[in-house]
């Protein structure tokens, strides 16, 4: 070492201040997260059915609540979505379809009760003058499927049953098959279509 460096030592750099650390941004609420539920005139407005297909994907925890299984890999499979908001769907409902024949077998309907509860008092009332969301379903599914001579369901409730025959459900001789008749047949062509449901036991 130098005989200066001994004499006057080395100065230390003078210590720099802290610089407090930036605040970290706090993360942007959703666009829609204070968004009103929208105003509604009619069911319609507020509830829409349409085909889906990946059930799992729209409906696979509400078919698992209610009917403890999977739902199932039938073709036809349709979904209520209730609109939260301007941007916000909300599955509320599901029912599926299997061929049988020229026919459809309709079953696996379910409502989801924990979204019936988040809904605005003023449209659980527009939905309730409608009908509910069941009936909805069934009216806009037997539209859809109308080109099938009949749709066929198997009914052991009476709550359903009120809402299958508001949607235009029939019964028949068997106390759980019920149809809804497509198309103009002879009596004998119909009782022998429903000999043939009969047979297939609850579906």
């Amino acid at each position: 070492m130098s005989l200066l460096k001994r004499l006057f030592g080395t100065a230390s750099p003078a210590p720099q201040a802290k610089q407090p650390a930036a605040p970290r941004p706090a993360p942007a609420p959703p666009a829609d997260a204070d968004e009103p539920p929208i105003e509604a005139k009619s069911i319609d407005d507020i509830v829409h059915v349409d085909e889906v297909g990946d059930a799992e994907f729209y409906a696979g925890d509400l078919f698992r609540r209610r009917f403890r299984s999977d739902p199932p890999g039938y073709p036809r499979h349709y979904v209520a979505f209730y609109r939260e908001g301007r941007t916000r769907y909300r599955p509320a409902g599901y029912i599926h379809y299997s061929a049988f024949e020229d026919t459809f077998l309709c079953g696996g309907m379910v409502i989801d009760d924990r979204v019936y509860r988040r809904i605005p008092a003023a449209h659980r009332a527009i939905i309730k003058s409608a009908g509910g969301i069941a009936e909805l379903m069934l009216r806009e599914t037997f539209a859809r499927l109308s080109a099938a001579p009949a749709i066929w369901g198997y009914v052991g409730d009476k709550q359903a049953e009120e809402v299958d025959v508001r949607a235009g459900f029939r019964h028949t001789h068997h106390p759980h098959v019920m149809v809804v008749w497509n198309r103009e047949l002879p009596e004998a062509e119909k009782a022998a279509r429903i000999e043939r449901v009969i047979a297939l036991g609850p579906f």
